[in-house]
């Protein structure tokens, strides 16, 4: 009886151990899994397009369920409208997609039994932004259309051809290959996502001439439109994008998207590390072009070094002429005002001060005759007709002798 009693307990105590191994490897295991779902819905993210805003430009697939022969991409026309299968002229300017998607499985449930459409935009219209604040040319900038790389596409025209679209799970494959990697755990998982077909904050440095040393990347201002649906109006955001300029970290470089209005503030204080820093990370161009004319070895065009002074431009140009007056520098600020000054110029000058300043892109620069210069031309031009008469005179003189 002893003996079969101890048999249970062993029994007992070896189910009890095994149970125990099995909630212990299954705790160890759910983090790593829940792991593996946080990237994948990362990687799977559209909430950069959830208040995307449809207007003429745009070109949308639509998948129609269990319709398929509905199915294809449809461009927004100049009036804001699809012409879609047996409901022709859509208006959907100012819808953003989950409202489109509503209102079409609320229209085709006439011709449809529970409709289930799916919304993609395949093209996206071309952008214009405003970067304003300090940038070394602020304004209006456009930007070409995107059309997404899962997509080849053959555009419907009015001749009714129909579209061809091919999935490309090219990036999808290799991150499934990724996921069902025995040996890598979530942690070392690391997907770049690429963007340089996207339009973002850095492509609109870089279209306004790149920052300055005051420009403050740690408050950068993007305002944007809100749909209709969700109130309209506009939502603020402030980005920090110091990290891409110092660690190549491109987190916060967002995605830009058509009326974004961009505004760079200024510090109090120039910061001499952010050229160089900029010039290296892509958003500032190496060189800039000034235009100079009048006294000086080679007028023209001069490509000089960003951060370059005037006495650069002078070096490079040749020396200045004997007899040279005053130097004019005309340039186009920041409010679109044209402003004209004369500098007085000085080699040994400071970088950056008065006798001595900064030049921008596309500035003129006129070396100008001093007084004495102006005199001597001036005689010159009055004295060379008779140098002229003179000269004939002493050759006719010559053959008579």
């Amino acid at each position: 009886m002893l003996k079969s009693k101890s048999t249970l307990v062993f029994f007992i105590y070896l189910l009890f151990s095994v149970f125990i191994f099995d909630v212990s490897k299954a705790n160890t295991n759910f983090p790593k899994t829940k792991n593996n779902q946080i990237e994948i819905e990362y990687l799977e993210s559209r909430n950069e397009l959830e208040d995307y805003i449809i207007d003429t430009g745009d070109s949308i697939y639509l998948e129609f369920f269990p319709a398929n022969e509905l199915s294809g991409v449809f461009s927004v026309n100049a009036e804001g409208e699809l012409l879609l299968p047996r409901l022709d002229e859509t208006f959907v300017r100012g819808l953003t997609k989950s409202e489109l998607k509503t209102l079409l499985e609320k229209r085709y449930a006439e011709f449809l039994i529970d409709p289930e459409i799916k919304i993609r935009i395949a093209r996206f219209k071309r952008i214009r932004v405003l970067a304003r604040g300090e940038l070394r040319n602020p304004g209006f900038y456009k930007f070409p259309a995107y059309a997404s790389n899962s997509f080849l596409m053959i555009d419907k025209g009015d001749n009714s051809e129909l579209d061809l679209m091919i999935e490309n799970n090219n990036e999808q494959s290799v991150i499934d290959q990724n996921l069902q990697s025995n040996n890598q755990s979530s942690q070392d998982l690391v997907v770049k996502r690429s963007n340089e077909s996207l339009t973002t904050i850095a492509d609109v440095i870089r279209k306004a001439g790149g920052i300055t040393s005051t420009t403050d990347l740690s408050k950068i201002q993007i305002i944007r439109d809100v749909p209709l649906g969700k109130g309209g109006g506009k939502k603020r955001a402030i980005i920090d994008l110091n990290d891409y300029l110092y660690k190549s970290d491109p987190t916060n470089d967002l995605r830009i998207f058509d009326g974004d209005t961009l505004f760079f503030p200024k510090l109090s204080k120039p910061n001499p590390n952010q050229i160089p820093k900029s010039i290296l990370s892509g958003i500032s161009p190496k060189f800039i072009s000034v235009n100079l004319f009048g006294r000086v070895e080679s007028p023209g065009v001069v490509k000089l070094p960003l951060e370059a002074v005037l006495s650069d431009a002078i070096d490079l140009s040749g020396p200045i002429k004997p007899l040279s007056g005053k130097i004019v520098l005309i340039r186009y600020e920041k409010d679109g005002t044209v402003i004209k000054k004369n500098i007085p110029y000085s080699a040994s000058a400071k970088r950056g001060s008065k006798r001595n300043p900064y030049l921008k892109e596309d500035d003129l620069i006129a070396v100008k005759n001093s007084i004495l210069g102006k005199t001597t031309g001036i005689i010159r031009e009055f004295t060379a007709p008779f140098v002229g008469i003179y000269s004939t005179k002493e050759i006719i003189e010559g053959f008579s002798d």
